[in-house]
């Protein structure tokens, strides 16, 4: 049976993504643009790409670990510019966004999972109600919003709220 979201979660997943636009246009108004890494497996890399979208033009590449700005979102992907040289677009989920760490509570009724990369192999799980450390955001595949905890790991950003 398919689970269906409720009007709450759908509601807190745009309240985050809110807050990681506002983080963006911070930057932007600053005059800076949002820090990136590569984030996929060492020896790995990823196709730059011309424009937005999965069949443009392939014109660099970038490797695990290298590092850069994005200086905008469209599609699922992020116009970069990386420390390599590489310019170009691409895809959001293999980029985390590293923030100042930030410390935020588990909403969800029951414990949630935490898991080794965005929908990657559960790892544990965390008591509702904890407070954990945010260290960065990173997008997966199906475009959903994750946390990159303390510790190691990912916990879907549905279920967090700053704590006050």
């Amino acid at each position: 049976m398919r689970k269906r979201w409720n009007s709450a979660a759908w509601l807190w997943i745009m309240v985050l993504a809110g807050i990681l636009a506002a983080e963006i246009l911070l930057l932007k108004a600053a005059g800076a643009d949002t820090a990136f890494i590569c984030a996929v497996p060492k020896g790995e890399w990823v196709r730059v790409r011309a424009a937005p979208d999965r069949g443009a033009e392939v014109v660099g590449r970038i490797r695990h670990g290298v590092e850069g700005e994005i200086h905008e979102i469209r599609n699922g992907y992020a116009l970069i510019s990386a420390a390599n040289g590489a310019e170009g677009w691409v895809d959001v989920s293999f980029l985390d966004m590293p923030v100042r760490e930030t410390v935020y509570v588990l909403t969800a009724e029951g414990p949630v999972n935490k898991r080794e990369t965005p929908d990657g192999r559960y790892l544990t799980r965390i008591r509702a109600g904890s407070r954990i450390s945010v260290l960065g955001w990173r997008y997966s595949r199906k475009g959903e919003l994750w946390a990159r905890v303390y510790r190691g790991g990912y916990v879907k950003a549905e279920f967090l709220r700053k704590a006050e």
